[in-house]
C-alpha cells in the first residue's frame, strides 16, 4: 500500500464516521423546519378526512373545505389550534433523521469505491434502503400515531394527556400492531422520497466541492447539507 492509498483510506475513514453525525444534525435541522412549515396543512387534510369518515356513519360533516375548516379552527383555538398535534411530529423528527442518515452511512460504507464515494446508482440505492428503513421503524409508527393524536383532539372529551400518555394507551389498547397501519405504502413513498432525496444531496455535495476547490472528503458545512437536503 503505497503512502497515498493509505491517505485516501484513512481520509474515507474519518469521513464516515463524522459524516453520520453532521447528517443526523442537518437532517434533524431541515426536518424540523418542514414540520413547522407544513403541518397546517396536514393538519386540515387530517381533520378533513376524520370529517368525511364521519360523514359515512351518517354523522353530519363539520366542514365544507379548506378554508371552512381553517376558519373554523382558528375562531375555536386561536391560530396555533392549526397546529394541535404538532409535538408528535417534532418527537419523531430526530429519531426519523438519526435511522435515515444513520442507515445511509452505514450502506455507504458497503456500496463505496476505493476512494469512499458513491456513483449515481449507489447513492439511490442507499437512499433506497435509508427511505426504507425510516419508513419501518420510525415513520409508519409516528404518523399513525398523529393520525390518531389528532383524532383524539378533534374529540369533545379528548383521552390523551400529552403526547407520551397518548403513545401508552394506544400502545396498551392496540399493542404495538396498531401503530403499525398502512406499512407498506409507507415503505414505498419514503423509499422512493428518499431515493431521489439522497441522489440529489449527495450530487450537490460533490459540486459544491467541485466548485470550492475541496476535496471528496472534505465536510461540507451542516447548514448547506441542510439545504441541499
Amino acid at each position: 500500500m503505497t503512502k497515498t492509498q493509505y491517505h485516501d483510506i484513512s481520509a474515507a475513514a474519518s469521513a464516515n464516521a463524522t459524516g453520520g453525525l453532521r447528517g443526523v444534525i442537518a437532517g434533524g435541522i431541515t426536518g424540523a423546519i418542514e414540520i413547522c412549515i407544513t403541518f397546517p396543512t396536514e393538519f386540515v387534510k387530517t381533520q378533513l378526512q376524520l370529517d368525511e369518515g364521519s360523514s359515512r356513519r351518517g354523522e353530519s360533516r363539520k366542514y365544507n373545505g379548506v378554508i371552512d375548516c381553517v376558519k373554523k379552527t382558528v375562531n375555536a383555538r386561536g391560530f396555533f389550534g392549526l397546529y394541535r398535534g404538532l409535538s408528535v411530529l417534532l418527537y419523531g423528527s430526530i429519531p426519523k433523521s438519526a435511522v435515515r442518515f444513520g442507515a445511509f452511512e452505514e450502506l455507504k460504507k458497503f456500496t463505496a469505491d476505493e476512494h469512499g464515494q458513491l456513483n449515481a446508482t449507489t447513492r439511490l440505492l442507499c437512499g433506497l434502503g435509508a427511505g426504507l428503513a425510516e419508513a419501518v421503524l420510525v415513520v409508519t409508527p409516528m404518523e399513525t400515531v398523529k393520525v390518531k393524536f389528532i383524532h383524539d383532539q378533534h374529540a369533545v372529551k379528548p383521552k390523551f394527556h400529552g403526547f407520551f400518555h397518548g403513545v401508552r394507551e394506544i400502545i396498551r389498547s392496540e399493542g404495538i400492531r396498531g401503530t403499525y397501519q398502512g406499512l407498506t405504502a409507507t415503505m414505498l413513498k419514503q423509499g422512493t422520497n428518499q431515493a431521489i432525496r439522497f441522489f440529489v444531496m449527495e450530487t450537490l455535495k460533490e459540486q459544491y466541492r467541485k466548485h470550492k476547490k475541496l476535496g471528496p472528503h472534505d465536510p461540507v458545512p451542516v447548514i448547506i447539507t441542510g439545504l441541499f437536503g
